[in-house]
């Protein structure tokens, strides 16, 4: 019966469209309504206006969708009974894990009305929608991944290799991004996977976590079989988020008469980000995908809807990724105007697949991220300038590579077959260079985001080169990598702009690692005879918080019984606050001289303290230093003191007067407490 109802792409019954279109009415209004609510404490509009307008887009959304028959056209699968079976398994996905409600910082209460319950349903049935046409977009560009089988092979042999390579040889503290999935990950293996809750929850820190848990899941699932360290982590990496990666640029290459292997060989970064510890390849994966989708000979509505999809799913996974997302729309829309005026339908698609996946997924993260913050002000600290942002990219890449890959491009467009992939590519980069420098200087993870379109150009252009010197070249990049050479410090450190990549696939080592292993054990015997808590006051790359929390399980070593809290403590003006909880730590944790990445004039939030404790003077005063002191490399030495006192209000008071002063636009993360304002006041009378 249920089959019956159903619409086959070659049947044409114009009532159906229409009763499916009254029954979906009230479900994607309250979907809508639930999120046009987020709008309330930031738009001068009623809840009256906000529920009107709801109404209004789901009227013009469905009568528009019927009258051009986009259902049949989008969404119907080969057989009835696949698009029934795809469409009802999705639709109680969408339902039962719709975490909508969880945007608005009160929900919609309509006298009356079961607004929830319609929004469950609207998810589901939007949710169902993109899987459909997803279903039905895919159908039509299978064959797109097809790659030799011995060439797969031979990448996931040579990926596992040199992720053996890179854990077996690592002796390191691994601490901030390197270490941030990781230790999601670690914490999800210890919880109850199959907990309702605790996917809900794992969906819910999409919406507004920069780390959200999604990526780390996976791999959770590999630590609870093999368990949480790092070698675990890194072969889970590897295999789940890099291989795919690297199948990309294989099916990138074929259609040259390329070898896939020459493509990845090209680009060792790809393999190293992921060794280091950074899951974004992921995203990258999703954006690769994306160009050879968009790119394609395959029809121009699957291939928009498809690559729509893939963008908004790559800052799903990565935040900053949007800026890919947003300079491949820019480039797309260049590449129509510039070469191909008269065919507009995959453009369309994928703005029309950005705009619907953007509104379900990742709606609450461009209110607040993108439309709701000062990124370049909150950022600042960051800005490292130009001249480091152009050596680090010449660090992954290679000057070399990069010079070569452009200026053929830029000669490469006089050939009208290749024009319009070198137009998308070389504007997609252009914007989103300007774009991310415009905010903050790079890291090592965000040049993940020019590697697409460097290797679409790596691939259009240099393809009229005889094969083998691209040969040569990615086998003296790739090699190069294997050869030992003195790593920086940090980015800041950088000197001069590489002509090969100078990374190398060994593992890091740390030559203080007895001394920390010896600091922790001193530290976590403080709670020997009752339990005590400590705030570690500073932030390099010898000595932060994360080097004590993660010494042991970096090194593979088990934690001991008895273990002395470490107290998070905010340590980038503007972006953290000062946390009031520092002055009841029983003890402070001091590297000396004062310990900072990002050099002392954005880092006071940490530093103005760190310097009272070092010289005893004002909230200093009520601190005692242990004879114990430890030395580090770099000569930092590491002194330990005891609070011996409360802080007076005066001296809670003196540290926010001084940040308030730094940053008077950002007085509320440095105000005291009410309470403490509160309390104070009463004793004063």
């Amino acid at each position: 019966m249920a089959s019956r109802l159903m619409v086959s792409p070659k049947q044409n019954n114009p009532v159906l469209p229409w009763v499916f279109a009254i029954i979906a009415a009230p479900f994607l209004w309250g979907w809508l309504l639930v999120r046009l609510w987020v709008l309330l404490p930031l738009a001068p509009l009623s809840g009256l206006q906000l529920t009107v307008a709801a109404g209004v887009i789901t009227a013009a959304v469905l009568i528009s969708g019927t009258l051009l028959h986009a259902g049949k056209k989008l969404l119907l699968l080969n057989r009835p009974w696949q698009t029934l079976l795809v469409g009802t398994v999705s639709f109680l996905l969408g339902f039962f894990f719709d975490v909508s409600l969880s945007m608005p910082s009160s929900p919609p209460e309509l006298p009356g009305v079961p607004v929830e319950k319609l929004c469950h349903m609207g998810n589901g049935l939007v949710f169902a929608v993109i899987v459909l046409a997803l279903c039905h977009a895919g159908r039509e560009l299978l064959g797109l991944g097809r790659v030799p089988w011995r060439q797969m092979l031979l990448l996931f042999l040579c990926l596992n290799a040199v992720t053996a390579l890179y854990a077996f040889t690592s002796k390191t503290v691994y601490v901030w991004d390197s270490a941030g999935y990781w230790a999601i990950a670690r914490s999800l293996a210890a919880e109850d996977l199959m907990n309702y809750g605790h996917l809900l929850r794992v969906l819910e820190s999409t919406l507004t976590q920069d780390y959200n848990q999604l990526l780390a899941l996976p791999i959770s699932l590999v630590m609870r079989l093999f368990g949480g360290s790092r070698t675990v982590f890194l072969f889970a990496l590897s295999n789940f988020y890099t291989l795919p990666a690297l199948w990309g640029l294989a099916a990138m290459a074929k259609e040259r008469k390329w070898s896939g292997l020459v493509l990845v060989g090209l680009f060792p970064m790809l393999g190293y980000t992921g060794l280091v510890g950074f899951v974004d390849v992921a995203a990258a994966a999703l954006g690769i995908w994306a160009y050879v989708i968009y790119t394609s000979d395959r029809p121009a509505v699957s291939r928009g809807i498809f690559s729509g999809a893939l963008l908004v799913g790559s800052f799903l996974l990565r935040r900053y990724f949007f800026f890919f997302a947003a300079s491949f729309g820019v480039a797309a829309l260049v590449q129509k105007l510039v070469c191909d005026r008269k065919r507009w339908a995959d453009f369309v698609a994928l703005f029309g697949s950005c705009a619907l996946c953007s509104l379900t997924f990742t709606y609450q993260f461009l209110l607040d991220k993108v439309l709701g913050t000062n990124y370049k002000d909150l950022y600042s600290a960051y800005d490292l300038g130009l001249r480091t942002d152009i050596f680090l990219i010449c660090r992954y890449f290679g000057l070399i590579l990069l010079i070569v890959v452009f200026l053929s491009a830029l000669y490469g467009l006089r050939r009208k077959e290749d024009r319009a992939k070198l137009v998308l590519g070389l504007v997609q980069v252009a914007v989103c260079f300007a774009a991310f420098i415009a905010v903050q200087s790079h890291g090592q993870q965000h040049l993940l985001i020019y590697l697409p379109a460097v290797a679409l150009l790596a691939v259009t252009a240099l393809s009229a080169a005889p094969q083998f010197w691209s040969a040569i070249f990615a086998i003296l990049t790739a090699v190069n990598c294997f050869i030992y050479k003195v790593q920086p410090v940090s980015i800041a450190s950088l000197r001069l702009p590489a002509l090969l990549p100078s990374f190398q696939f060994y593992g890091p080592q740390r030559t203080d690692i007895d001394q920390l292993l010896e600091l922790s054990d001193f530290i976590d015997g403080l709670s020997a005879t009752e339990p005590h808590t400590a705030v570690v006051m500073a932030s390099s790359f010898t000595f932060n918080s994360e080097t004590l929390t993660s010494l042991r399980p970096s090194l593979g070593l088990s934690d001991p019984q008895v273990r002395t809290t470490i107290q998070y403590h905010g340590t980038v003006d503007k972006r953290d606050a000062f946390n009031w909880n520092t002055p009841t730590a029983d003890y402070m944790i001091v590297g000396d001289p004062v310990q900072v990445h990002l050099g002392e004039e954005n880092q006071r939030v940490m530093t103005i303290l760190a310097y009272d404790v070092l010289s005893h003077t004002g909230p200093g005063k009520a601190y005692e230093p242990l004879p114990e002191t430890f030395q580090l490399s770099d000569g930092v030495t590491v002194r330990i003191y005891r609070r011996t006192r409360p802080w007076s209000y005066e001296e809670y008071q003196s540290i926010s007067e001084r940040l308030t002063e730094y940053y008077p636009d950002y007085a509320d993360l440095y105000a005291l407490p009410a309470w403490m304002v509160e309390a104070h006041e009463k004793e004063t009378g």
